[in-house]
């Protein structure tokens, strides 16, 4: 095994393994991202899964830096176990061939662990990006910690985040040849939680996650198998944690209804139709919120027409749904005040502006539904890939069409709730003083922000913190 970067006495040595198939343009994108790891001692392992293409020639240039492994045509599961069996790494992770590392990803991860000995593993944020690398959102202020209820719900781990411990995988075991490889990754990170092991969270934007349209995840049927091949096993434990089994019903309803998304996207109707009936079936709850839900899948990075999306599932809604219906145009124009945000982040305020319009014609309320654009706003600029979250908010409110003014007073509750969002981030990164001013601008605007423990607590460490630094300065 070589090093990237050469070594370093006591810094651990980390593996990078890479499996790939047929994907030579974009394995060198990931291959660079890993040689570009700013910690000082990284092994990067390719597994070729039985590429036909030039991905033996590409790699050729990296002879010396990169060990590179060929197999028969196995599957991804197999070759990311392959990976591992010839490393050598005190931490170990897996990077898709199409996504990246950003510089500083595993010297952070590095520093957490060590900083949290009792976790398994350390994920962190991402970036969602196109398939020519154009950020299009982040994905920031994880659940970290005891995360077995959020994770049987939902996989909110991008595969190549976690940064995981060797003994970890020792001991629950690799990834499983007999789940589907889309959904793999899920039930090896379930296993490390059913385990016992506490999940550290790096809450920085540290990879990229790219979507392709010919990746795993555009077959939905093997999607849709593996997803529940994955709940079937957990939920048929004989002992699950406390507070785990209730979830059942909760965790097959919302992974039907995002199933049942894609299915939509893929303009599936069918099985689009008995994935949310089975959802609304097994968590009744989830009728209250549908409507703002469908919204929020369709403006997420996975569907490529939103409005598209939504008259596709307005259109081919179960028996269960059909009063969906009657929120249409309600719909449609909160997707096109969605569509409107993205623009304004894009640079494009002509665009924003026409968005907005369009919003406002089909459903004129919206321009005194003050509370959900503050949601919205508030949204979008945390997630979108913008250099300044407040200067974004003036941009949005300062270029308003003029039937939108009167939404321009949410500007304060707006600057105090992406103050606070801003704060945690500052607090993850270690920006002490950044976070104490962060959080009292939003005290300024909304002093009820001291009842929540969790603003309190940032507050209150970070001020302990400065105050070595004040007595040294004094």
């Amino acid at each position: 095994m070589i090093a990237s970067r050469g070594t370093k006495p006591g810094a651990p040595l980390v593996s990078i393994v890479i499996p790939t198939y047929n994907r030579s343009e974009l394995l060198r994108v990931s291959v660079e991202s890993a040689l570009a790891q700013t910690h000082p001692n990284v092994e990067i392992i390719v597994v070729d899964d039985g590429s036909t293409d030039g991905t033996a020639a590409a790699m050729a240039q990296y002879a010396g830096r990169v060990t590179y492994i060929q197999q028969a045509n196995q599957g991804v599961v197999a070759a990311r176990n392959a990976g591992f069996q010839a490393s050598a790494g005190e931490y170990v992770t897996f990077l898709d061939d199409d996504d990246l590392a950003l510089p500083d990803k595993i010297a952070r991860q590095v520093q957490a662990l060590a900083a949290h000995p009792r976790a398994g593993l350390v994920h962190c944020g991402y970036y969602f990006a196109d398939q020519d690398g154009n950020y299009l959102s982040k994905v920031e202020l994880l659940p970290e910690g005891d995360v077995l209820r959020e994770l049987v719900c939902s996989n909110f781990v991008w595969v190549g985040a976690p940064l995981i411990r060797r003994r970890c995988l020792e001991q629950v075991g690799l990834f499983d040849r007999t789940v589907p490889g889309i959904t793999a990754d899920w039930e090896m990170w379930l296993r490390v939680a059913l385990a016992g092991y506490p999940f550290a969270c790096v809450q920085e934007t540290l990879g990229v996650y790219r979507i392709q349209p010919d990746s795993m995840m555009a077959d939905v049927s093997k999607l849709e198998r593996g997803m529940f091949a994955v709940l079937d096993r957990v939920f048929s434990r004989p002992v699950l944690p406390a507070g785990v089994a209730v979830l059942k019903a909760q965790a097959y309803g919302e992974i039907h209804f995002w199933v049942s998304c894609r299915y939509y996207a893929a303009g599936r109707w069918d099985d689009a139709r008995r994935n949310l009936a089975k959802a609304l079936a097994e968590c009744p709850q989830l009728s209250e919120g549908l409507a703002q839900r469908f919204c929020d899948d369709a403006l997420s990075p996975r569907v490529g027409d939103p409005l598209q999306f939504i008259a596709g599932v307005l259109d081919h809604l179960p028996a269960a749904a059909r009063d969906l219906g009657r929120c249409r145009l309600q719909m449609l124009a909160r997707v096109h005040t969605g569509l409107a945000l993205r623009s304004y982040g894009m640079g494009d305020v002509a665009g924003g502006r026409r968005q907005f319009a369009q919003a406002l014609a089909l459903d004129p309320a919206r321009a005194q539904s003050t509370q959900d654009f503050a949601r919205s706003l508030s949204h979008y600029a945390m997630h979108l890939p913008v250099g300044s979250p407040l200067q974004y908010v003036d941009t949005v409110l300062g270029n308003l069409p003029d039937q939108a003014q009167p939404l321009a007073r949410v500007r304060p509750q707006v600057v105090s709730e992406v103050n606070i969002g801003c704060a945690f981030q500052d607090f993850a990164a270690g920006r002490r003083s950044l976070t104490v001013r962060r959080v009292l601008t939003a005290l300024r605007h909304r002093p009820t922000w001291l009842k929540n423990r969790g603003v309190v607590s940032i507050f209150f460490k970070s001020l302990l913190g400065l105050m070595p630094q004040a007595q040294r300065l004094s």
